[in-house]
């Protein structure tokens, strides 16, 4: 799936979204003017406003206020005031009729009581709105630095341009076949499949502390070297967890350290840094991990030519329940003609980055 149509498809969401809300409060609306005249017929059926009755008013009156605000909340006030007015009777049996005052003071109260409470409604949602407008705020600004952090570990590495807009593409094609499959439905929703698509650019960030005589070696890795290499993982995560103790309830923190400091652990048990086994493995992790194995093989290294997507499925099908996860081998394969087309747009992408170099 191209950017814009992730865009586009965010954007959609977030529509059917507000028309919901707009929906609900519409029903809200009709219920409270219902409300109002079924509450109107009881008082007139049991007497009169003499009873207790008329109080029962004060309820659609701060569903009106508090949902819609001051000033619709007053208006309705207004009106069940008038119901409650001239035409009805103190006392229906004895044919006593309401004094003027009466009901006037009652259509004030109805009112004061809307204001006050549209008023606090009011304040209450801009506040919650303005909160919205700075959470969003510092979302961007997350993701500016997401993109420079992975941006520079990109530069870094020449060999491997393209590989965050195909990793960031096809992390959200297929965790949204995860979701789409059901069995872990409990943990993917909108909200998880947005942020593991905007925190994979970060998994391998960690190789900004990789020296450069072992990141660019224009061949194999020895042992030892391989085992410096590996330490991009926990550094990326402790660079991350650093922030995150200043944001300790930020989810895209949290999937942000899964993906960097988990990516290459395996499912059998064997990865690293903690050998961690089958569902130890952050979901996030395993998601990542597939889509980097598969990117790494299908791009070209100076120790290595690139695999094709065939040998490249071939490859996953044979490490599928001892380096990944069974279920998303699965889901990955169900959409493999989706991520060769990615890889294809974006291969193009990278190497004219690696000419510009």
């Amino acid at each position: 799936m191209e950017r814009e149509e992730v865009r586009q498809a965010y954007g959609k969401m977030r529509f059917e979204a507000l028309k919901i809300v707009r929906d609900k409060k519409m029903k809200l609306w009709f219920f409270s003017y219902v409300l109002s005249v079924i509450i109107t017929a009881v008082v007139y059926v049991t007497g009169g406003t003499t009873k207790v009755y008329p109080n029962l008013m004060y309820i659609p009156i701060a569903i009106m206020a508090s949902v819609y605000g001051k000033w619709p909340g007053v208006i309705h006030a207004i009106i069940s005031g008038l119901l409650m007015g001239p035409f009805m009777p103190l006392d229906r049996e004895l044919q006593i009729g309401q004094e003027a005052i009466n009901w006037v003071v009652r259509l004030i109260t109805y009112a004061i009581i809307a204001m006050v409470i549209g008023y606090f409604s009011d304040f209450f949602r801009e506040e919650f709105e303005e909160k919205v407008r700075k959470e969003k705020e510092i979302a961007d600004a997350h993701m500016a630095v997401v993109y420079a952090l992975a941006k520079l570990a990109e530069f870094r590495d020449s060999d491997t341009g393209g590989h965050i807009e195909r990793v960031t593409e096809i992390c959200h094609l297929l965790t949204s076949n995860l979701r789409r499959r059901g069995k872990y439905t409990y943990l993917i929703d909108d909200d998880y499949i947005e942020k593991l698509t905007k925190v994979s650019p970060l998994h391998d960030i960690g190789k900004v502390g990789i020296p450069d005589c072992i990141l660019l070696k224009p061949g194999r890795l020895t042992a030892k070297e391989f085992e410096v290499m590996k330490t991009h993982t926990t550094i990326g995560a402790k660079t991350l967890l650093e922030v995150k103790e200043k944001f300790p309830e930020n989810r895209f923190l949290e999937l942000a350290i899964n993906i960097t400091n988990f990516h290459h652990e395996r499912w059998d048990g064997t990865g690293y840094p903690l050998g961690l086994k089958g569902n130890e493995i952050p979901l996030s992790a395993r998601i990542m991990a597939i889509v980097d194995v598969y990117d790494a093989l299908r791009s070209k290294r100076v120790y290595k030519d690139a695999y094709t997507h065939e040998e490249s499925l071939k490859i996953i099908k044979e490490e599928s329940g001892k380096a990944f996860d069974p279920e998303i081998v699965a889901a990955f394969l169900e959409v493999e003609d989706e991520i060769r087309e990615i890889f294809l747009q974006y291969e193009n992408s990278g190497a004219r980055m690696a000419e510009g170099q």
